[in-house]
């Protein structure tokens, strides 16, 4: 199995939503309202796009996901007691659901934590939606460490935690 992390291009654009739109209605039939209309959109993909942020997990060259990768953080995460520094951050990952269930995420992962050495960063952040068991067991699993909790008004009574994570990395 060949798998790339490599940034998005305009051209993959619809089959990035159209994996995303998989996915996201795959958290909803589960319970899991982790995302909404508003966040992540096209109009965000494109514009993480536009900036060189957005990636695709390319799976024997097609897209199998796809994340946000950049310095950004939430002003929500002020006040979580971070221990690293020199961090790059993942928004808005997904893999798609056809897809789930051989590894990928793992691989997927540890192309953004390879990623992130080459470019010189020395941890990763990101945040998980708390009913997420799935993200959150591989990321604890993969050595990422609990910080705390956010709260997204933004999101349905609740459904409104996120915890927060971060790892060292190396290149």
């Amino acid at each position: 199995m060949n798998i790339q992390l490599i940034k998005a291009t305009p051209d993959e654009l619809d089959t990035i939503m159209d994996v995303y739109i998989r996915c996201k209605n795959d958290l909803d039939e589960k319970g899991l309202l982790q995302w909404n209309d508003e966040y992540p959109s096209r109009e965000y993909f494109d514009e993480e796009m536009g900036s060189g942020n957005l990636y695709v997990l390319m799976v024997d060259g097609e897209v199998a996901g796809s994340a946000t990768l950049n310095e950004w953080q939430s002003p929500e995460w002020r006040e979580i007691p971070w221990k690293l520094d020199n961090e790059w951050v993942i928004h808005a990952l997904f893999l798609d659901p056809l897809q789930q269930g051989k590894g990928l995420g793992t691989a997927f992962m540890e192309k953004c934590e390879e990623l992130a050495g080459e470019k010189g960063y020395g941890s990763i952040r990101l945040d998980a939606y708390s009913r997420n068991t799935g993200a959150k067991a591989l990321y604890e699993k993969m050595g990422y460490e609990y910080r705390g909790s956010v709260y997204f008004t933004s999101k349905p009574p609740g459904h409104q935690e996120y915890r927060c994570y971060e790892k060292t990395v190396t290149l």
